[in-house]
């Protein structure tokens, strides 16, 4: 019987293209070595949509079911419509909450369109909050996929 583990990928609207690749990466890292280890990973994300508001309820109790939270953000937080402060600080509680599934937490980037680092990249740092930056699609799912090699040690072992 594989062991399953909900990764939560959370992204703003502009970032609905690194969703999809988020999916993509998930099913080719299951196929490349979830299932050799018998621990798959379900992608768990919100769809695009202006207004998150209406689904906070639903969207945090996604996020206390799953073992990883993947944030990806470009400029800021979010809109009030789309702010993403809240469900990181949630994700935080239950990571901290050993009665929980939650284990990892992974801040990702995305760069400007000219290379420069993200405005957000300071003030994550000044917060403590660690952060890593992609640049394109591809070099997101990179990231996606050494995130799980990374995690599947401790899943598979964790049962």
């Amino acid at each position: 019987m594989h062991r399953l583990h909900r990764v939560f990928c959370a992204t703003p609207w502009e970032l609905e293209a690194e969703r999809h690749g988020f999916y993509d990466a998930v099913g080719q890292f299951n196929d490349a070595e979830g299932l050799r280890a018998e621990t798959l990973y379900v992608p768990v994300s919100l769809a695009n949509i202006h207004d998150k508001r209406p689904y906070q309820y639903t969207i945090d109790e996604n996020i206390r079911a799953c073992r990883h939270y993947i944030l990806a953000l470009s400029e800021d937080w979010g809109p009030p419509e789309c702010n993403f402060e809240r469900d990181y600080r949630l994700a935080a509680e239950c990571r901290d909450n050993p009665s929980l599934p939650m284990r990892e937490i992974r801040v990702l980037l995305r760069n400007r369109p000219d290379g420069k680092p993200s405005s957000l990249t300071t003030s994550l740092t000044a917060a403590g909050v660690p952060s890593r930056a992609f640049t394109s699609i591809e070099e997101f799912q990179k990231i996606v996929r050494s995130l799980l090699a990374e995690w599947l040690p401790g899943d598979a072992a964790a049962g």
